[in-house]
């Protein structure tokens, strides 16, 4: 085949790009090439002069960007083997999910890579990798960056309309890939280089090639580059290397990727397939063995991957192997959850908000467990086929309506929006799938998150054991402080006032024991009977102004009926005949199936509400139907406290649980530099408040303190250290009760974007650490003069 586009020279020239470990090197064989000055030799990307608009508007975050790049390989292989199998890819007969993908093409139960060996997925991983080579450390230059797969291929002809466009719905109507929309691909763009240099390589497979096209044997290749914004406009523009507007192309057997060689028996050539390299990408702290925090954020940005992928440290960092293989967080807690989570974890139920179907499963860490830096600041995140699409913080734990600040480090929570509808994933994520839309729907699946979470029984009892592990043992030591604190207070009538409100704070651990009984259970994995509990029988009333109800079902299924990624049961909810679109469960533990209705919201008093309940699997020929009933009384007072309604507890002895006894004063502890850590404690800080649960904070009082610790080296011989530590501690309590007072009156810190009271207490103690013992000081020694 004779084409100007086509010769030795290409070829050389493309293995030198491949191989080049910087910008300045990629500019050097252009421009011997004569390309990189000749404008007619790079066509715009996607055919779009103005495709910063589009380009410029994806992914923030260098590191979601580049998973974009994985997504589309694991997209490919599944497409290269859906194609392979001779199923039209639109079709009914093709796989309807990932999952169903994975199960049909390689064989992997349930379509689950926990259900695999380490050493099938590391061999699964040979289609996808991702290597790092160039700069290290604390080089200035940034590393660079090569993702290559053993996907489906793109042949040069075709390359211009699918790698190098933008916004063809090339997947759309594909139901067994993730990525759809043709443009999170170029989110990587704008974390490159000065330049934006990106690498594009690729060969059509074989096996699926199209005999009508002759470049199909050829490898294609080009260089996207940022230009300086073209005379007249405002933004840059990004081209590709095109020459004679066409694709550059060589024949080639295989392709070696860059910096290889020393492992060649590792790092598979890729006879056909795609591989694109970034030069000089930064990923924003992430310099170091990627075996090592890449990895872990990689993990979280696709918890649940469709295929495994192979990552490689070829930048010379001292290692026993150059490489790891990623199969994401789901599978990492599962191969090691004695270890890492927490007994009776993870929890997993359905939930439907506005008519939407979503999974949430509630991962507790153990204390020390190494996994939780795999989430690092993320509480709790979105998915949707196991990619991230969006997240929030782990501040979400400290909120008032939740107060889980003792779990705030322990907790991960997965919300699986993998079946809810095109328009709903419209309202709640970004086009760029890397954050959350604000709207109605996001809103409403905070709520009941936060009542989730603020009222499992499981998750409550593990903040009261990790409350007792941080402070039980020291209460005794904060007497004498407190004692202190109660005189202060009752000497002063705007204290009084201000901080005394009738309702006292408490100490959980002074403690009136109380059970929670979780007996062995072992279910059928298909239910013989599925009914309502005898209690929930009769008509059951509820105040008009209770606004949640709550119905309880006895079966013999296992835990995971609703849950189970293979034949799952199917739980439907209607209401005077209309489909239920707000209710959570059901939540399936030791034969109770519960379910969590928000009522409607017009109703009146003596209203009778009649609900269906259905329940059915792939083995039954009729479903269960459970009929109840509710009727609506007369309001009743509201109380000002927890919302949850609390396990009662039982006679003194052994238990898990504790009533509170009343005090005045919350538990305050000291905390020393060795501690700083389990505290986020610096030099500087001052106080930290954690939510005990039951409408109180303990507080912990950082004693090495640097400017008490400066006060306390210039006293003078005749001075008491004790009474400037103990001015210190009563002034910084004080202080945070007062804050924790303005929060409870709703005065401020009730949203993602502000403060939480702890953060407010950390925050405002620390700016007036410096100052509050001089003053003290200073103040005491004034006089009428």
């Amino acid at each position: 085949m004779k084409d100007a586009r086509m010769s030795s020279n290409h070829k050389d020239l493309c293995l030198a790009l491949l191989n080049s470990e910087s910008e300045r090197e990629v500019i050097e064989h252009l421009t011997t090439s004569g390309y990189w000055d000749n404008d007619n030799a790079w066509r715009y990307f996607g055919d779009n002069e103005n495709n910063w608009s589009q380009i410029g508007n994806q992914q923030g975050h260098p590191v979601a960007a580049m998973v974009e790049k994985l997504v589309n390989s694991i997209d490919a292989v599944l497409m290269r083997e859906c194609q392979a199998h001779g199923i039209p890819m639109e079709s009914p007969e093709a796989p309807q999910s990932i999952p169903e993908a994975l199960e049909e093409f390689f064989g992997i139960k349930n379509g689950n890579l926990a259900n695999i060996g380490a050493l099938q997925r590391s061999e699964l991983a040979r289609n996808i990798g991702f290597i790092a080579t160039g700069a290290m450390g604390r080089s200035k230059q940034n590393p660079n960056y090569t993702v290559f797969d053993r996907g489906e291929g793109q042949t040069p002809h075709d390359m211009p309309g699918t790698l190098l466009s933008l916004s063809k719905s090339n997947k759309l109507r594909i139901p067994f890939v993730q990525g759809k929309f043709n443009m999170g691909g170029t989110g990587v763009l704008r974390h490159g280089g000065k330049h934006r240099l990106q690498l594009v390589i690729s060969k059509r497979c074989p096996q699926i090639a199209d005999s009508n096209d002759p470049t199909s044997p050829l490898w294609g290749f080009t260089i996207v580059r940022r230009q300086e914004p073209p005379e007249g406009a405002r933004n840059s523009v990004f081209t590709y290397l095109a020459p004679f507007d066409e694709i550059l192309m060589f024949d080639s057997d295989s392709l070696t990727m860059p910096n290889s060689q020393r492992y060649a028996d590792s790092v598979p050539k890729i006879d056909w397939g795609t591989a694109i390299k970034l030069y000089e990408y930064n990923m924003k702290g992430m310099r170091s063995n990627i075996k090592l925090d890449f990895y872990y954020a990689l993990s979280l940005k696709l918890p649940k991957p469709g295929l495994p992928v192979r990552l490689f440290e070829f930048r010379g960092f001292r290692q026993e192997s150059p490489m790891a293989t990623m199969s994401g967080l789901l599978v990492r807690l599962e191969d090691d959850r004695a270890n890492n989570v927490e007994d009776g974890f993870p929890l997993s139920f359905p939930l439907h908000v506005m008519g939407e179907p979503l999974q949430i499963s509630i991962y507790a860490f153990k204390k020390d467990s190494e996994d939780k830096r795999y989430r690092k600041d993320d509480g709790i995140v979105f998915t949707i086929n196991g990619q991230t699409h969006g997240s929030l913080s782990k501040r979400f734990f400290s909120r008032q309506k939740v107060k889980m600040d003792y779990l705030r480090d322990s907790l991960l929570v997965i919300v699986d929006a993998t079946k809810i509808s095109a328009s709903a994933r419209e309202d709640l994520f970004m086009n760029s799938r890397d954050r959350l839309s604000e709207g109605d729907l996001r809103d409403t699946i905070e709520d009941n998150l936060e009542r989730i979470i603020r009222d499992d029984p499981l998750l409550k009892a593990l903040r009261e054991t990790r409350r007792r592990e941080a402070i039980d043992e020291k209460l005794g030591d904060s007497k004498p402080l407190k004692d202190i604190m109660n005189e202060l207070i009752k000497k002063s009538e705007s204290l009084v006032a201000l901080l005394i409100t009738g309702k006292e704070l408490s100490n959980p651990y002074k403690s009136i024991a109380a059970r929670i009984n979780q007996e062995s259970y072992k279910g059928e994995d298909y239910p013989t009977f599925f009914q309502l509990m005898k209690k929930y029988q009769k008509l059951n009333e509820r105040p008009k102004n209770r606004k949640r109800v709550r119905f309880q079902f006895e079966t013999d299924a296992v835990n995971e009926y609703f849950m189970r990624e293979i034949s799952p049961g199917s739980f439907d909810l209607q209401c005077n005949g209309e489909t239920v679109r707000d209710y959570t469960g059901p939540n399936m533990l030791a034969g109770v199936a519960t379910i969590n209705i928000e009522l409607p919201e017009s109703v009146d008093v003596g209203e009778h509400i009649n609900y269906l309940a259905i329940v059915t699997d792939e083995t039954r020929i009729d479903p269960f139907y459970i009929p109840f009933e509710l009727v609506v009384v007369a309001p009743v007072a509201q109380s000002n406290g927890n919302p949850g309604k609390r396990l009662p507890p039982v006679e003194e002895g052994d238990g898990d649980r504790t009533k509170p006894d009343a005090l005045n004063i919350p538990n305050i502890r000291e905390v020393y530099e060795p501690e700083w850590q389990t505290y986020d404690f610096d030099k500087l800080s001052a106080l930290s408040v954690l939510n005990t649960g039951d409408d109180g904070y303990d507080f912990f009082i950082n004693m090495d303190n640097l400017y008490l610790k400066t006060e306390l080296k210039s006293l003078k011989v005749d001075e008491e250290p004790m009474l400037l530590q103990t001015r210190f501690k009563s002034a910084m309590v004080l202080m945070g009760m007062m804050i924790l007072k303005e929060a409870s009156n709703g005065n401020a810190f009730h949203d993602e974007s502000e403060m939480t009271p702890p953060e407010a207490v950390a925050k405002f103690t620390k700016i007036v650490a410096p100052v509050i013992l001089p003053m003290i000081d200073s103040l005491g020694d004034l006089d009428l003069d």
